[in-house]
C-alpha cells in the first residue's frame, strides 16, 4: 500500500516528526508560526544544513570530519581579517576563505589516504590544529563584518530567507550529484563496499581525498554564512558543529556506514534540529536540557 511504502522510506520518520513538532508547538505557542519566525526558522535551518553537508560528503563514504568546526573557524578568521584589516573587497576575501579550506580538506585527506590512519584520529588531530591557528592568527578577536556581507543572512524573500533558497540550491546539486552523474554514483560505491568500488575501476584514494576537500569547503560556506547572519567573523565560530552536523544526518536518515543519501530526508534533518531548538526557546525550556531532546528524537529517527 501507499502507507507502507512510505513508511519503509528512510525519511518516513523525518517527515512524520515535523508534523508533530509543528503541530505541538503551534498549539503551546502562538508565535511559533508568524512570519517573523519562519523567517528565523529558514536561516537557521539553511546554516545547519550547509553545517550537516560538511558532514554529510563524508558519511556517505562512511568516513567522519570531527575538525568541521575548526576549519569553519579558520576559514572566517582569514576572511575576517582580509576584509577589516586589510581592506579587501567581500569576493576576493570570500575566496582566500574558501581556498585555505581547500588546503584543508587537502591535508586531511592526503595523511587519511597516504598513513592508512582511522580518519577520525587525523580529524581529531587536525582540528585542534586548525582551532589553534584560528585563535592564533585573530589573537581571539572577533572581526565585524560590513552590509555587503550580511546582507546575504538578514535578507528576507516573502515568509522566508534569501539563506533558505541558498539551502535548497544546495540540496538540489547535491540530489543531482549523487542521482545522475558519475562522481556521484562513485562515492555512494566506494561507501556501499571500497573493495568492490576498487575493483570496478573507481579511485577510491581519489574519492576520499575530493570529498575531505568538499566536507571542507562546505564548512567554509557555512562559516560565512553564520558570519553573514550573526554579523561577526569569530575564531569561536563551529565550537558545536561536530555534534549538530551529525544529528542533521542522523535525523535525516543518513547512514552512518555510507552508501545512501536521500535530498528529503536530509532537508527534514536540517529543520528537525532548528524547529525543536526554536520550539524549546519559545516553550521557555532550559537551554541546558536542549540536548536531552535532540538525543531523544534521533534514538527514535
Amino acid at each position: 500500500s501507499l502507507w507502507k511504502r512510505f513508511f519503509l522510506q528512510s525519511y518516513s520518520s523525518a517527515i512524520v516528526a515535523i508534523i508533530l513538532l509543528i503541530f505541538i508547538f503551534s498549539v503551546f505557542t502562538d508565535a511559533f508560526l508568524t512570519p517573523f519566525n519562519l523567517f528565523n526558522l529558514s536561516r537557521t535551518a539553511a546554516v545547519y544544513a550547509f553545517i550537516g553537508a560538511s558532514q554529510l560528503i563524508l558519511m556517505v563514504i562512511g568516513d567522519m570530519n570531527l575538525g568541521i568546526g575548526a576549519c569553519g573557524a579558520l576559514s572566517t578568521v582569514v576572511m575576517g581579517t582580509l576584509i577589516t584589516k586589510f581592506g579587501l573587497p567581500i569576493l576576493p576575501a570570500v575566496l582566500m576563505a574558501v581556498l585555505v579550506s581547500v588546503l584543508c580538506g587537502l591535508m586531511i585527506g592526503l595523511l587519511v589516504v597516504k598513513m592508512k590512519l582511522n580518519p577520525w584520529i587525523i580529524t581529531l588531530a587536525m582540528s585542534f590544529v586548525f582551532n589553534g591557528l584560528a585563535i592564533g592568527y585573530s589573537h581571539g578577536y572577533s572581526y565585524e563584518m560590513p552590509e555587503t556581507l550580511t546582507w546575504i543572512g538578514r535578507t528576507k524573500l516573502g515568509i522566508f530567507s534569501f539563506l533558505f533558497i541558498l539551502m535548497v540550491v544546495m540540496i538540489v546539486i547535491l540530489y543531482v550529484m549523487f542521482r545522475h552523474m558519475k562522481y556521484g554514483r562513485d562515492i555512494l560505491a566506494v561507501g556501499g563496499n571500497r573493495t568492490a568500488a576498487r575493483l570496478s575501476g573507481i579511485n577510491v584514494d581519489w574519492i576520499t581525498i575530493s570529498c575531505n576537500i568538499l566536507s571542507c569547503v562546505f564548512a567554509c560556506l557555512a562559516a560565512i554564512l553564520w558570519a553573514s547572519r550573526t554579523g561577526t567573523a569569530s575564531p569561536n565560530t563551529g565550537s558545536d558543529w561536530m555534534m549538530y552536523s551529525i544529528a542533521v544526518c542522523a535525523i535525516g536518515g543518513i547512514p552512518l556506514l555510507g552508501g545512501s543519501f536521500t535530498a528529503l530526508g536530509f532537508f527534514c534533518g536540517a529543520w528537525i534540529l532548528t524547529m525543536v531548538r526554536n520550539g524549546l526557546t519559545m516553550l521557555n525550556v532550559d537551554v541546558y536540557y536542549e540536548q536531552v531532546f535532540l538525543g531523544i528524537i534521533i534514538f527514535f529517527g
